[in-house]
């Protein structure tokens, strides 16, 4: 499938917050350095398949190897959203939970040779009710204009991705199915456009000022010719 330029951009958006990160170094919270590291190895990882695919080496399998240490840097990324508490423990506790069933599917249910019909959905989908959890959970406490705060773009941003990525993965497996992988190139590209709005709403929550933290304290970190993303 060729890629196209709104899949390059798409690509190329994910190094924003970390070309960000450095001009805004004295007000990264934690949260916001989990971000870079995240965003690092989505990018990387579609840096990666590009290279094995232009090699006409196949790359399906990167997914399914990428997947659960994106989704466990993601997970513990966003506990950074929590200022300690259940929410905060809830999302560390669900780490190890969520690689043990993302391997379990990858290896005795999906076909590592084809698109990921069970893994990526799951993937995508643990993410969005992470980020749908903490993105309330903020909201319902804060007091100054939502518009205002880091985390709302932030996590709006991911909302975005992960929801879009939930809905192409179930779209994928119909057209995988149904043997219409002719139309692929057009469902990419619109997981394309809504990956750039995504990392665009994140770019511009890595440059709102963070806000103080009312308690507790956290820890912090210090191409198939389609995109993981």
């Amino acid at each position: 499938m060729k890629i196209s330029v709104l899949m390059h951009a798409a690509a190329v958006v994910q190094l924003l917050p970390p070309v960000i990160a450095p001009f805004v170094r004295r007000t990264l919270s934690p949260a916001k350095r989990w971000v870079v590291v995240w965003c690092l190895f989505l990018a990387l990882q579609d840096a990666v398949g590009y290279v094995l695919a232009s090699a006409n080496i196949t790359n399906l399998w990167l997914g399914y190897v990428g997947a659960p240490i994106s989704g466990a840097i993601a997970l513990w990324m966003l506990s950074q959203w929590h200022e300690g508490g259940t929410g905060h423990m809830a999302l560390r506790v669900a780490i190890p939970i969520f690689v043990a069933v993302s391997v379990s599917l990858s290896v005795w249910v999906d076909d590592p040779a084809t698109f990921s019909l069970f893994a990526a959905p799951f993937h995508y989908l643990v993410l969005l009710l992470g980020a749908l959890w903490t993105f309330v959970t903020r909201a319902l406490r804060e007091e100054s204009p939502l518009v205002s705060r880091d985390w709302f773009w932030i996590l709006a941003g991911v909302m975005l991705y992960a929801g879009a990525s939930t809905t192409i993965q179930a779209i994928i497996g119909y057209l995988v199915e149904a043997g219409r992988v002719d139309l692929m190139s057009g469902v990419f590209n619109l997981r394309a456009g809504a990956t750039l709005a995504a990392f665009i709403a994140i770019a511009g929550g890595m440059l709102c000022p963070t806000p103080p933290t009312h308690s507790g304290g956290f820890s912090s970190p210090r191409f198939s010719r389609s995109p993981s993303w």
